[in-house]
């Protein structure tokens, strides 16, 4: 039990949580006493009056939940940065954890690459992945052919969030940046079977009233990306 408080102490976590959304907040950290973490809140972003400092990263474009929610993940980031964190656990208020969700973090973190800025945590891909280190327990590291939707759990890097907060005009929901690596350079990575799913029902339904739809994926980009990340001969080995 020592050894596990003790793990528990040294992995820096949060969870984005909006403060109406108490019922959300109480199943969550129910969750995470389970999981054997410990968690800060961070107070969700309403993206009809996001902080002076990120106003600039925002235009019309999307909608005030997307914009929230971008906005309190970039909000994380600047703590990341700000404290020095060398990486942080990243969980959203609908996040259902396994109990080994801590332990293959830890595993995963010390086996990807010096270079890497996000571990996914959540849902898998419906395409081939690249496995490349055995993580315990049936997991397993992986690279993806195409990376799949939600940022309800995360592991970010301190790269990572410096490139996440990157000055820019933001088009798209932060899931989308994210599964379109390309734009930050982003070495982005995942733990298959995921240990977060999504907790479903009428209490969890979205807050994000109307999603924007992003325009169609410029597949070049993502071949010549995978084949530049992955290799030419492990790229073509697992796409065909």
């Amino acid at each position: 039990m020592i050894q596990d408080q003790n793990v528990r102490s040294r992995v820096p976590a949060f969870y984005i949580n909006l403060d109406r959304d108490v019922s959300r907040r109480v199943r969550l950290e129910k969750e995470l006493s389970a999981a054997n973490i410990s968690a800060e809140r961070i107070s969700a972003v309403d993206g009809r009056g996001v902080p002076h400092w990120l106003q600039s990263f925002y235009d019309n474009r999307m909608g005030p939940g997307e914009v929230g929610c971008s906005a309190s993940h970039l909000s994380i980031y600047k703590i990341i940065i700000d404290r020095g964190l060398p990486w942080a656990l990243i969980l959203e208020d609908d996040a259902r954890i396994e109990k080994d969700c801590l332990n293959s973090v830890m595993h995963a973190v010390r086996a990807a690459p010096s270079d890497w800025d996000v571990i996914r945590l959540i849902e898998a891909s419906s395409r081939p992945v690249q496995r490349l280190v055995d993580i315990g327990r049936g997991r397993a590291l992986v690279r993806y052919l195409r990376i799949p939707r939600s940022t309800t759990g995360l592991v970010v890097s301190q790269s990572g969030a410096r490139k996440l907060l990157t000055p820019r005009l933001i088009k798209q929901p932060i899931d989308v940046e994210i599964r379109w690596p390309w734009q930050l350079d982003l070495n982005v990575y995942g733990i298959h079977p995921p240990p977060i799913t999504q907790a479903s029902g009428i209490e969890f339904e979205t807050t994000i009233a109307v999603r924007s739809m992003p325009r169609k994926l410029n597949q070049v980009r993502r071949v010549i990306f995978n084949m530049r990340k992955m290799g030419i001969v492990p790229y073509l080995a697992h796409y065909f």
